[in-house]
């Protein structure tokens, strides 16, 4: 990414609105954020399922991704939201990135937080999990 040491996050100003997902390293989290942003979206808008990707791949604005898309866009536009995150995903996370996310809550302590802080921590660790696994992936 041309923004390796800054990581990427995700602004969107309304829920009518898409969300853009700024240039910088992308994170399961991050992508997960994005994703539901665009859920939001989707469902404000009431976007048409074989629209979603269109209206929203344009809001990753990282320069490598975005001419990935352009080279890609009239395979990748035919394909379910669904499909196009678990593409990204596939395509943009590190290789084996969902057991990074396990072996870290695995290894997570409470150390001196609040226990309520830790817990919400893992919970959202798994969340970013789950949703992988409601796509499929």
């Amino acid at each position: 990414m041309s923004t390796a040491s800054k990581t990427a996050k995700v602004e969107q100003s309304s829920a009518s609105k898409p969300p853009f997902l700024t240039a910088g390293e992308l994170t399961p989290e991050v992508l997960k954020t994005f994703e539901m942003g665009c859920t939001q979206f989707f469902l404000h808008k009431d976007v048409k399922a074989d629209e979603m990707v269109k209206k929203v791949a344009w809001g990753m604005q990282e320069p490598v991704i975005q001419d990935w898309y352009v080279t890609n866009r009239e395979r990748i536009d035919k394909l379910t939201f669904a499909e196009y995150m678990s593409e990204v995903r596939d395509y943009w996370l590190p290789s084996g990135w969902s057991d990074i996310v396990r072996r870290k809550m695995l290894a997570s302590t409470q150390g001196q937080r609040a226990f309520n802080e830790w817990a919400v921590d893992v919970q959202r660790q798994n969340s970013t999990l789950h949703l992988v696994n409601m796509n499929g992936r």
